[in-house]
């Protein structure tokens, strides 16, 4: 057995949380942030200096404060913002921001709680000071402009929530879970329904409508009272208000013949930027986590998408080969006999 890998979303996550993390002065660089104040904290903190800071924060505008946690037990994150949430002078009623971002202890090495990130707005720069303080002393620290440590520091009772997953990453073997989810993926990306093979060439025209189930109605003008914009019963042909975008070429992809035909077809011009769908339940990928769009994709050199039942009835395509344009208010289906193997 191959040593499982990292992942490579772990290193992902890395960077999206670096990227919305604030940078304290030390770091001489401080991208655009919603809070005014940052302050990381844990349990292991007493809770009189919890209770403290939630109440101070409160008094000021605790939608531009942030209280940042390492992390949480595995499947106890309710357990911690309960916890925190009865800290609060009332517990049903007031809100402050706690979130769970360990980057952040990461990025400003954050060993020891309480830590505060304070941006002084006049100079747009963010400082750090660390122990026990108050959120006004944090705050005058800042604007005496420099980095400072107050009072006591206590130990942080979370795990690295980060660390945790990246250990469990690098335990957890992936292999059969990728064999699994491609199996999956090849079984949701394969054709799943048939239709007759065209016998002839011929040409048929479908219009696509939509029949109201209700009355459908929006706010009127200044959300004053309601606009019926269509009566229940009421049928629109669809084409009168948006259009097909490209043409749409349906085959079966088990029939040799009309994959040839496709082939012949994409290379015209007027049908390099066209829409491709299979239909053919019985067709057969090369193994059994390869779906078989992705086979004719690799051949085609380009996306090739199965076909539900559905989306055939509301193209009006009802056999194969076809080639599906707009013509006005309605589309034209052409359908191709298979067995010439022409291309027409």
């Amino acid at each position: 057995m191959q040593p499982a890998q990292k992942a490579e979303w772990i290193d992902e996550a890395k960077e999206r949380l670096q990227s919305k993390a604030p940078r304290s002065e030390a770091s001489r660089s401080a991208p655009e942030q919603d809070f005014d104040i940052q302050v990381f904290i844990s349990t292991g903190m007493p809770e009189g200096v919890l209770r403290q800071l939630f109440r101070q924060a409160l008094a000021k505008d605790p939608k531009r404060i942030r209280f940042v946690v390492r992390g949480f037990e595995p499947q106890k994150v309710g357990a911690l913002l309960s916890k925190l949430r009865h800290l609060l002078p009332d517990p049903y009623n007031d809100d402050v921001i706690v979130e769970v971002d360990p980057n952040a202890f990461r990025a400003y090495a954050v060993d020891a709680v309480p830590v505060y990130l304070v941006k002084d707005k006049a100079k747009d720069k963010w400082f750090e000071i660390r122990g026990t303080a108050s959120l006004d002393l944090a705050q005058d620290f800042a604007r005496r402009g420099g980095s400072y440590t107050a009072g006591d520091l206590y130990p942080i009772a979370e795990p690295d929530i980060l660390a945790v997953i990246e250990e469990r990453a690098r335990k957890y073997d992936w292999e059969p879970a990728m064999r699994r989810a491609q199996a999956r993926a090849a079984q949701n990306l394969r054709p799943t329904f048939d239709l007759p093979t065209s016998s002839r060439n011929a040409t048929a025209y479908f219009t696509p409508t939509f029949t109201a189930p209700h009355d459908i109605t929006s706010p009127g003008q200044n959300g004053r009272g309601e606009v019926l914009i269509a009566r229940a019963g009421q049928t629109f042909a669809l084409l009168d208000y948006t259009r097909l975008q490209v043409p749409v070429l349906v085959f079966d992809a088990t029939d040799p013949r009309q994959l040839s035909m496709v082939r012949q077809w994409i290379q015209r011009p007027e049908y390099k930027g066209a829409d491709v769908f299979v239909v053919g339940s019985n067709a057969v990928a090369r193994d059994t986590t390869t779906p078989v769009s992705a086979d004719l994709q690799h051949l085609l050199k380009r996306p090739v998408f199965p076909m539900p039942r559905r989306l055939a009835e509301r193209f009006g395509v009802d056999a194969v080969p076809a080639i599906v344009e707009q013509e006005g208010r309605n589309l034209r289906i052409r359908y191709f006999d298979a067995a010439s193997g022409h291309a027409k």
